[in-house]
């Protein structure tokens, strides 16, 4: 009978050392089998399938063989893992959307107070507004980050989300995929897995009744040797004996032989069947990695920052532009002028008495020269009016 593996490799005893520092693109046998606790499979798990970056798979060393009875289980049990790989890249998208959002919220909390205090603090002029720019700066980082955010939720957690609805549907035990799998292997396995019952117990019979033959023989041999104590009437019996086990070979070798052809003749529906129920799972496997494929591509395409080049040479653009655009000797002068030596002076003078308070006399009148003073500034014929522009921008 033709024998094939589940990558429809044919069997060989190739093994491959892994390399240090290379990646295995598919995994052990063994790996396979115990990647879940709740395993099942019963069948040989002594070969090896290591397989370094860029090459094929491995042929997988003899002790396994789809054909065999209850082999087809390693298949089944894919499609659960494909269920639960769906479950990790959904769990791998959603930890990166709330990385961004946490980015994208932390930006903005840190703007807002720094924002807060750099308007309460001493800072003035043209530098405050570059201060101010930083955290400008921030929030519109926050919003893209924001952005790349909603976009893995919306356009690749929501679409493995519903294509894994689509594709894998709850049954009380298992997936309703996982139980049509193996109800379709166990049926089409089923009639050849009698057949090779019948098969092992003609052999086993065979055998049997060879291991009687040779023992009868050599006791009846040793009878008819000269010298031996045996009689006549026993070694007959041997005789007998002997002839009957040599019969009965034969018959469990006929047997034997008969129920041979009756397997070889099954055998190519049994291999049509099975092959048939393989592809389909064959089948589904490849649409789920295809659309993982997608999903990869589309990740990174919603992820990719170049759309938003434009935006970010924008931002820090401007922030350069108001770093540049901080005017210190203007900052410098305004505070001469508002609170310096370029305030206008008010020396102490005579003044009548009114029957007022005097401090309250003099406060009002520094009050009106420092009015009249600041509108004398901000005329446009003002030496001062130019030293004095950030104070209008505050």
């Amino acid at each position: 009978m033709e024998a094939e593996d589940e990558g429809g490799t044919q069997p060989g005893a190739v093994t491959h050392e892994e390399p240090p520092n290379e990646i295995a693109l598919y995994p052990n046998i063994q790996d396979i089998e115990d990647r879940n606790a709740d395993n099942q499979l019963k069948v040989d798990n002594s070969d090896e399938n290591s397989v370094r970056r860029g090459s094929s798979p491995a042929p997988p060393v003899t002790g396994f063989n789809f054909w065999d009875v209850n082999s087809y289980k390693r298949t089944v049990k894919r499609i659960d893992d494909g269920a639960k790989l769906c479950d990790d890249l959904l769990k791998l998208l959603a930890e990166r959307a709330e990385i961004e959002g946490l980015y994208a919220a932390k930006l903005q909390g840190w703007s807002k107070k720094w924002n807060d205090l750099i308007n309460k603090g001493s800072e003035y002029g043209s530098v405050k507004n570059a201060w101010l720019n930083i955290t400008t700066e921030a929030d519109q980082l926050a919003e893209i980050h924001s952005e790349l955010q909603n976009k893995v939720v919306n356009q690749v957690h929501g679409n493995v989300q519903k294509w894994k609805s689509a594709n894998y549907h709850k049954s009380l035990l298992s997936w309703k995929e996982t139980k049509t799998a193996e109800e379709g292997f166990s049926k089409a396995q089923k009639p050849w897995a009698k057949k090779q019952d019948e098969v092992s117990k003609c052999k086993r019979a065979y055998y049997q009744a060879c291991k009687v033959r040779d023992q009868t023989e050599k006791l009846y041999k040793e009878s008819c040797v000269k010298g031996s104590t045996v009689n006549e009437e026993q070694v007959k019996k041997l005789k007998d004996k002997s002839d009957k086990a040599a019969n009965d070979v034969q018959i469990t070798r006929d047997k034997y032989q008969e129920s041979l052809r009756d397997i070889g003749t099954y055998n190519p529906k049994y291999m049509e069947d099975m092959r048939y129920m393989f592809n389909k799972c064959q089948q589904s496997e490849e649409m789920r990695k295809n659309f993982f494929k997608e999903t990869f591509l589309n990740y990174c395409q919603q992820m990719a920052l170049s759309p938003h080049f434009n935006r970010i040479s924008s931002i820090y653009s401007d922030l350069n532009k108001a770093f540049e655009g901080a005017d210190v000797p203007a900052d410098i002068s305004w505070w001469s002028v508002n609170f310096g030596s370029e305030m206008p002076t008010r020396w102490p003078e005579f003044e009548e008495y009114t029957g007022q308070d005097v401090q309250t006399v003099t406060l009002q009148q520094q009050q009106t020269a420092v009015t009249q003073a600041n509108t004398s500034q901000g005329a446009p014929d003002s030496p001062n009016a130019k030293k004095s522009s950030v104070c209008t921008t505050l």
